[in-house]
């Protein structure tokens, strides 16, 4: 087998795809009926038209190829198209070394950037422009406060799932493909514009920048971690906790481990996800308190504001630029974990859906989740005969769970070849180097701030019971499921993500010191060693 059943096919204009960000989102093999009801046809079509409304692109420059070039699935493992970012990088002035630094940090495997005669866009370049205009001064985005309000709307008006026939409800998981792709649209326009402020500051004010978008708040990810602690602040066998744990699975039901693919479980679909998450904070003091440290945090983000006023005092210019920079990066941090909320919100009713058909045929599928291993071509076929799928259920399950197994490459180059399954590694087979006292690891900085403290390797964030109050968390990738881990640990450390990741973004509103891109951090950094973590600088030092 050299192709997996869900591969998308590899672009030639834009030829180099990465793992970065694409392993925040889906760091697993993603499942068949995820890939085919959520992704390929909503997904994956809202991040080409994010990249066209947010005037990059020309719809014509993503469709000439037939396919779906910003991102793409090869080996069952997703990928964002690189090339595609670099050339925003090079029409909207920030170069596509600019993005690199961002993206990749210090990775030295990073393909060289090798320039296309249509790369630069004068016209482009004019509307990039005037989406910057509106990024450092919009105060409001009522397309995304209008997303918002469907996307709540979704599961509060959710039917009655018991009372749906088979057909209906692959009715109902479909009809979320258009929302898919209208909530991953505002993700994209988010996304890309979240590094316009800080890219501001860090000309302006480089050793002030991360303390100066701290504590953004309405932080959509962070929220849970809030809740998770007041609930751990209770009696577990009181109707008070019971009341308030039923009130989090509604209003945060959606969020959990590997949220992004339907097949994977979240804190709706299993409660016990979020109760060891809410037992493992009992332990922690009070000090860790969310709301606490995010006081302190924005107290030292208003400390900062006023530092860096001072450096510019009587420049007029400057100052202006530098508060508008500052509003404007705090906004979008908190505008790109809310547009990801609603994704995750709308990905969630295919999923209960999904798992509520699969409930009725468990004398064919034998676990609920099999479902998922049929495409949605293959749907209603199984509402007209569960059984006649019966092997193609076992069979497909057997090959994608041996992509678990392998280790997909950090970059894909369509222009020396796409690797096939057969090429890739077993996960265990890389070998690292293991540091030992007086090695430094660099990453890249997340959130300011130096922390001494036992290194905590956690690779599951459902199973959290070895990491003690001031742990450093050693993490390959975090998600909203890790979060309420941040809680009781001193510092974050995670193996891949980019300036604006999920672990960057919740560090800062918690004021926990944050190193990401730490490549191989996980299997180099010893569990239990002392360690110290500078959050400005991307370091870990084993000590």
């Amino acid at each position: 087998m050299t192709k997996w059943i869900i591969d998308t096919e590899a672009s030639t204009r834009f030829p180099v795809y990465t793992r970065s960000n694409a392993s925040d989102v889906l760091p697993e093999p993603l499942s068949p009926l995820g890939a085919t009801l959520s992704w390929v046809p909503g997904v994956m079509e809202g991040w080409r038209d994010g990249n066209v409304n947010n005037g990059a692109f020309l719809m014509e420059e993503l469709t000439g190829e037939g396919f779906i070039p910003t991102c793409g699935i090869f080996s069952g493992y997703f990928y964002v198209n690189a090339s595609v970012v670099r050339v925003f990088g090079e029409r909207s002035g920030a170069g596509a070394a600019g993005i690199d630094a961002a993206f990749f940090g210090n990775r030295p495997d990073t393909p060289p950037y090798v320039a296309h005669p249509d790369d630069h866009n004068e016209a482009a370049g004019a509307r990039i422009g005037e989406r910057v205009g509106w990024v450092l001064s919009t105060t409001d985005w009522p397309t995304m406060d209008e997303s918002k309000r469907l996307a709540d709307a979704a599961r509060v008006n959710r039917p009655d799932l018991t009372a749906m026939s088979d057909a209906e409800l692959v009715s109902y998981a479909r009809s979320f493909i258009a929302l898919n792709r209208r909530f991953f649209d505002d993700h994209v326009i988010s996304s890309s514009n979240t590094a316009i402020g800080p890219t501001i500051l860090g000309g302006l004010v480089p050793h002030l920048m991360l303390r100066l978008i701290a504590g953004a708040g309405d932080v959509d990810s962070a929220a849970p971690s809030g809740e998770m602690w007041k609930l751990s602040r209770l009696d577990p066998s009181s109707a008070e906790f019971q009341q308030g744990f039923d009130h989090f699975l509604r209003e945060y039901g959606s969020r959990g481990p590997n949220e992004w693919d339907i097949y994977s479980d979240v804190w709706e679909t299993k409660p016990q996800l979020a109760l060891s998450l809410i037992d493992s904070m009992r332990a922690a003091p009070d000090s860790s308190d969310p709301a606490a440290r995010y006081d302190a945090v924005v107290a030292d983000r208003e400390a900062a504001t006023k530092e860096a006023l001072a450096i510019f005092e009587g420049n007029e210019e400057a100052t202006g630029m530098l508060l508008a920079a500052q509003a404007s990066a705090m906004r979008f941090n908190a505008w790109r974990e809310r547009t990801k909320s609603n994704c995750i919100k709308a990905i969630n009713e295919q999923r209960v859906a999904m798992l509520e058909l699969a409930g009725r045929h468990l004398d064919v599928l034998g676990d609920r989740r099999d479902i998922f291993m049929l495409l949605d071509s293959e749907l209603d076929g199984f509402v007209a005969d569960p059984a006649s799928l019966a092997d193609t259920v076992v069979e497909r399950k057997a090959a994608w769970q041996h992509l678990w197994t392998l280790e997909p490459p950090y970059f894909v180059q369509s222009n020396i070849g796409v690797p096939e399954i057969e090429d890739l590694s077993p996960k265990a087979d890389g070998q690292v180097v293991v540091a030992v006292g007086g090695d430094v690891l660099t990453g890249a900085p997340g959130c300011a701030g130096v922390v001494r403290g036992r290194a905590c390797v956690i690779l599951d964030a459902s199973d959290p019971a070895a990491l003690e109050p001031g742990d450093i968390l050693i993490a390959p990738n975090t998600d909203p499921a890790w979060t309420p881990l941040f809680v009781a640990a001193g510092g974050v450390v995670v193996d891949v993500g980019a300036m604006n990741s999920h672990a960057i973004i919740v560090s800062r509103e918690l004021g926990i010191p944050c190193a990401v891109s730490v490549v191989d951090a996980t299997k180099r950094i010893p569990n239990g060693a002392l360690v110290e973590l500078d959050g400005a600088a991307g370091t870990v030092t084993v000590l």
